[in-house]
């Protein structure tokens, strides 16, 4: 699957926040050689079930337009288009509020990333995990967890059971956040890139789960979930 070109406030965004040469790396691995991997989890909502929100102070809510001039601090992870589009039907968009200003989100949708569409298939109780961000000076509060809880009666409502969510191999944070959360990673899903000729093989970690991926991506030989990756060897990929 060939990746439409990012828009220019997108690419400027990647830059500002992982640097020139992860950068480059990026884009000549999604549009011209290489390869970019993913872990896939499967998040049981059940487990959130008679869990108890604890907001400790910060207003927890479903996001509308009107709440995009709170989301200025946002637009470190996300282009401010692409916060206009999750306030729309298609997305589930939760934010936490403090002194009136958005300080995180959990985005969660039927459509799947773009990168993945038609290899990530969702079952119909299933749910795409689009993102979760929270800016620097409010991590480690949990804050992404209270969003979830929060989230869960919603989303169970409507019929899901589970949110699965793809998680770049080196990105640090998220695989921190899901392995706190008690997050099962079920699996590494690979893209390569040659030219215009893109492939996709999945390495499963846990197989006595039904993977969400197409039956017609290869699988290779089962391993043991690897370690999580340290800052260093993140900021060496």
């Amino acid at each position: 699957m060939t990746l439409p070109i990012p828009r220019l406030g997108e690419v400027w965004l990647y830059l500002r926040s992982f640097g020139l040469a992860r950068t480059c790396r990026k884009f000549f691995a999604s549009y011209i050689a290489g390869q970019e991997h993913w872990y896939v989890t499967i998040e049981s909502l059940s487990n959130w079930i008679g869990a108890r929100l604890e907001p400790n102070g910060l207003e927890i809510r479903c996001a509308t337009i009107e709440d995009l001039p709170r989301m200025s601090g946002l637009t470190l992870r996300q282009h401010p288009a692409t916060l206009r589009t999750w306030c729309g039907p298609r997305f589930l968009l939760y934010i936490a509020i403090a002194d009136g200003r958005a300080v995180s989100y959990r985005c969660v949708s039927r459509d799947v990333h773009i990168a993945a569409n038609g290899i990530v298939t969702l079952g119909p109780d299933q749910i795409y995990m689009v993102d979760e961000f929270t800016v620097p000076e409010f991590r480690r509060r949990g804050i992404t967890r209270q969003l979830a809880i929060a989230t869960n009666p919603v989303l169970l409502a409507a019929g899901y059971r589970e949110v699965v969510g793809i998680h770049r191999i080196d990105n640090v944070d998220t695989i921190a956040a899901t392995r706190a959360k008690s997050i099962v990673t079920i699996g590494r899903l690979t893209r390569t890139c040659l030219a215009s000729r893109v492939t996709y093989s999945y390495e499963p970690y846990a197989t006595n789960l039904v993977a969400p991926i197409a039956a017609s991506v290869p699988r290779v030989e089962p391993a043991a979930e690897p370690a999580a990756p340290t800052e260093a060897t993140a900021r060496a990929a």
